[in-house]
């Protein structure tokens, strides 16, 4: 654990969801099976989605906001997904249960986050992040789901 920002602790988790919307389109193409290339297609719109409402909250933050320091600041520690990890899986379970974990661990950060901050609009950016990824895991399981009905 080292001092960061809420700007920073904002900036990686939007760039671990560009790097997972990244590689499920590059395992999309590379897919065989159409429905997991679907599933993978869906999953890189979600994690854009998401990095975008981070970006969103980083923009309507105040500056005081997004200086703040966190001295105990718990690292990003999620799996380190690959392309070909992705491209590799051949069921969809399989899939959604690997992304809901690491929905998971953003969720849990989120709320230490949200249990260390001093400042009640620290509090509130990361509790409300943490319900935006327990909504967006929701919906990704249910519509991936859906997809595998049909």
């Amino acid at each position: 654990m080292r001092y960061k920002t809420v700007e920073e602790i904002l900036d990686q988790a939007a760039a671990l969801h560009d790097r997972l919307a990244a590689c499920s389109r590059e395992a999309a193409e590379a897919q065989d099976k159409q429905r997991l290339g679907l599933v993978l297609d869906y999953l890189a719109d979600h994690q854009d989605r998401l990095r975008q409402a981070i970006e969103a909250f980083e923009d309507d933050a105040g500056d005081r906001v997004m200086s703040t320091w966190f001295d105990r600041s718990p690292e990003l520690e999620l799996p380190q997904v690959q392309s070909q990890e992705l491209a590799g899986i051949d069921d969809v379970d399989v899939l959604i249960d690997k992304v809901a974990d690491f929905h998971d661990r953003i969720i849990a950060l989120y709320g230490n986050l949200r249990d260390q901050a001093h400042i009640h609009e620290v509090r509130e950016i990361f509790a409300n992040l943490a319900d935006l990824e327990r909504h967006e895991k929701m919906e990704l399981v249910q519509s991936t789901r859906q997809l595998q009905d049909m």
